[in-house]
């Protein structure tokens, strides 16, 4: 399908590791409409694709839509990368997925999620 981010350096996290703004609102424009994962480099903070689908979800089990069985397979294909599913319609509503651990945020961020974060990247 269709990538808008294919060939072109978008970062949403710049060097210094803070929140590229502009970034963020190009990834809003194009990536936010559409079905599909948007995919981001860890590391670098480079975006890599959009309306990105999983080919195969029988890792995610049988609960849930299409959306968090896709986010618990990838979760366990990826080799220790987070995977982070919200929704449009979540209301505040995030998941993050490591490995085969979840972990569902509502709202901001308070300080003992912070820590349970780690709990999960430590237990990889």
């Amino acid at each position: 399908g269709f990538n808008p981010f294919k060939g072109h350096d978008v970062r949403v996290i710049t060097e210094n590791g803070l929140v590229c703004e502009e970034a963020i609102e190009i990834v809003r424009r194009n990536a936010f409409h559409t079905d599909g994962a948007i995919v981001v480099d860890g590391l670098s903070g480079r975006v890599v694709a959009s309306s990105w689908f999983v080919g195969d979800i029988r890792l995610g089990g049988m609960d849930g839509g299409a959306r968090s069985r896709s986010a618990r397979s990838v979760a366990q294909q990826a080799g220790g990368c987070y995977v982070i599913k919200c929704s449009e319609d979540s209301r505040g509503k995030l998941v993050l997925h490591l490995g085969a651990k979840t972990r569902v945020f509502n709202s901001q961020l308070k300080t003992e999620d912070v820590g349970s974060i780690h709990e999960m990247n430590s237990a990889l």
